[in-house]
């Protein structure tokens, strides 16, 4: 009895240190010594009626699209805080490449005054895709990876996504399709799906519509619902995004190549966590961030070479060095930031 005295002793003092004593302490440390991080590091700012409102915390990145604000590094979380997680793909994986492809293609400027600065590089890759009437077979053919991908997107939507159910109904119209797919895999006994099909597809579609993309386009019914479709088309906006790499390593565009304003690394890659609140100020003084937000944030009849040095000082006047200046570059707090923009340069103002 003696002994079942003690043990029962032991597990009530164990539970009430470790279950409580313990966390009661460290509750009251966090809210004496960093009661804002032990809270959330949560940030706040006037609403619609002036009274503060959380706009969300310094220590998880949100994602910013607008061009009135600097965005953050892209997330393989989806900006989730509660699904922190990174890509894990390497430096070598064609799905990172095809990726950090995809944003560059859509972003991507000349160096100004350069020879090619003339035009954008995105009606350079519109009219090098139009040379070629079959460029979309060849993509289809050499990058197996992004077109796997572009099969695959929209799948939220339906079973297939817009883009895999166009490519059955494809299949279904021009059986050579599917036929020629099965003789390349005897064993597979199943039915292929949209990504097995791709290559076919798009070497069957370029044959039909040369020169043409299957672009997605949106229509609005009779009772005013928008809809979404699949129609042959000239080169739009996803052409500039998925032929990107491909325009990049053809020798015929070197020169124009060689005219690319370089872009920072973490403005297309994500974060071991995909929640980093943080970019180099290198990214946010870089032509990709500073110049566009400068130019949304300028009042009509302002003077945008004084608002946009008046901005750059503001990312330099929230960038930080880690560890009190020890190692890596410069940093700022993309909300932060994004924050003090909407106070010191309101958008009621801007163009």
């Amino acid at each position: 009895m003696k002994a079942l005295l003690s043990n029962l002793l032991l597990v009530v003092l164990s539970a009430a240190i470790c279950c409580v004593l313990y966390p009661l302490g460290l509750w009251a440390f966090g809210q004496a010594v960093f009661p804002t991080k032990a809270n959330g590091s949560l940030l706040t700012a006037p609403g619609p009626d002036g009274a503060p409102r959380v706009v969300g915390s310094s220590q998880i990145a949100q994602p910013f699209t607008g061009d009135e604000y600097f965005w953050p590094r892209p997330s393989a979380a989806g900006y989730n805080g509660a699904a922190a997680s990174g890509s894990n793909w390497g430096a070598n994986n064609p799905k990172l490449r095809d990726r950090v492809a995809q944003q560059l293609g859509s972003i991507v400027q000349y160096k100004k005054g350069s020879p090619s600065a003339i035009r954008t590089p995105q009606q350079d890759v519109k009219a090098w895709y139009s040379l070629k009437p079959d460029r979309a077979a060849d993509w289809a053919g050499e990058y197996s990876v992004a077109a796997s991908n572009w099969a695959k997107t929209d799948l939220a939507k339906d079973k297939y996504g817009l883009q895999g159910e166009y490519i059955l109904a494809w299949a279904q119209s021009h059986p050579e399709v599917v036929e020629d797919w099965k003789k390349a895999n005897p064993t597979r006994a199943d039915e292929p799906k949209p990504e097995d099909l791709v290559a076919r597809f798009f070497a069957s579609f370029a044959k039909t519509h040369p020169g043409k993309w299957p672009a997605a386009v949106e229509s609005r019914d009779t009772d005013g619902t928008a809809t979404k479709r699949i129609v042959p088309a000239g080169p739009d906006a996803a052409v500039h995004a998925n032929f990107f790499d491909m325009w990049l390593q053809d020798p015929a565009n070197r020169d124009k190549v060689q005219d690319l304003e370089p872009v920072p690394a973490d403005m297309v890659t994500a974060s071991g966590a995909g929640l980093d609140p943080h970019i180099t100020l290198r990214n946010a003084l870089s032509v990709y961030q500073l110049d566009r937000v400068a130019a949304k944030r300028t009042p009509p009849g302002a003077n945008a070479g004084q608002v946009r040095a008046e901005i750059e000082s503001l990312a330099r006047e929230h960038s930080f060095v880690p560890l009190s200046g020890l190692v890596g570059e410069p940093l700022v707090n993309v909300l932060e930031l994004n924050r003090e923009l909407d106070a010191k340069f309101p958008l009621t103002a801007a163009k």
